[in-house]
């Protein structure tokens, strides 16, 4: 008796099909084709705003990195630019202790030359001390002329 209960209690709890039909259109609704499209446009709308923040920040990204790239090439060049620097100076220092008198004397004697005991001067063919000591820039271009005169006609004859 139980099972003969069961199923009709079963049979009574189950709506007929007229009522599951009109619960099933209940639950429908009529979508308006219209407002369809305005949601269509709606979500595109939204997915091309997300879209154009995503590649604006990817944008920023690259030329924060690129701009990092350039200051740390920047700063080597910095680097290198003072290291050079540095280099520079020393050279210009090694080269000044070089050519100092002293330096120079150090030099000569290692090499086995010695200090003469008495200064003497040597003059230069066609030019007489008086002339030596009184000669200035004038005279320097009056003589550079001169030797220009005599000189140029033998360089007109070569090709």
């Amino acid at each position: 008796m139980k099972s003969a209960n069961a199923s009709a209690s079963a049979r009574a709890l189950r709506p007929a099909p007229k009522e599951r039909e009109q619960s099933r259109e209940r639950h429908l609704a009529v979508v308006d084709p219209a407002a369809r499209k305005r949601e269509k446009r709606a979500r595109l709308g939204v997915r091309v705003a997300v879209a154009s923040v995503v590649a604006a920040v990817l944008i920023v990204v690259t030329f924060h990195v690129m701009m990092a790239e350039g200051q740390l090439q920047l700063d080597r060049l910095e680097q290198s630019t003072a290291k050079e620097q540095q280099r520079y100076e020393a050279l210009r220092l090694k080269y000044a202790e070089q050519i100092a008198p002293e330096a120079i004397i150090d030099r000569a004697e290692d090499l086995g030359m010695v200090q003469a005991r008495s200064t003497r001067y040597v003059s230069a063919p066609g030019l007489t001390a008086e002339a030596a000591e009184s000669a200035g820039t004038d005279a320097t271009a009056r003589s550079l002329a001169r030797d220009w005169e005599k000189v140029k006609p033998h360089l007109v004859k070569q090709p």
